[in-house]
């Protein structure tokens, strides 16, 4: 488990990572909070908010998280278009989807 402040520099870190070794750039200075809220994940403004449970998470889900919410800024709804961009930020994300969805209620 991390504390709060903990993991969010290593959301920050996976996401540097994520779009550096993927060629893929975000217009603008994104920012990662991390917070208690009823949903695990979402973007507001030039903001990735990320529930403070996440924490309990192994990083390659943490990683798939990311990439999921930066799909976002392109594509709204969880069409193919939006699959395709969750593969180009992260091409493994799929290991970390099914880990998410296997522990999530």
């Amino acid at each position: 488990m991390y504390r709060k402040q903990d993991l969010r520099q290593t959301l920050h870190r996976l996401m540097n990572e994520l779009l550096e070794e993927n060629g893929v750039e975000i217009y603008g200075d994104f920012k990662i909070e991390v917070a208690d809220m009823d949903t695990l994940a979402f973007i507001k403004g030039s903001k990735i908010y990320v529930n403070t449970k996440a924490s309990k998470y192994p990083l390659y889900v943490l990683k798939y998280i990311i990439a999921h919410e930066i799909a976002h800024l392109a594509v709204k709804g969880h069409t193919r278009k939006f699959w395709e961009t969750v593969k180009h930020v992260y091409p493994e994300y799929e290991k970390g989807k099914q880990e998410l969805l296997r522990r999530l209620p």
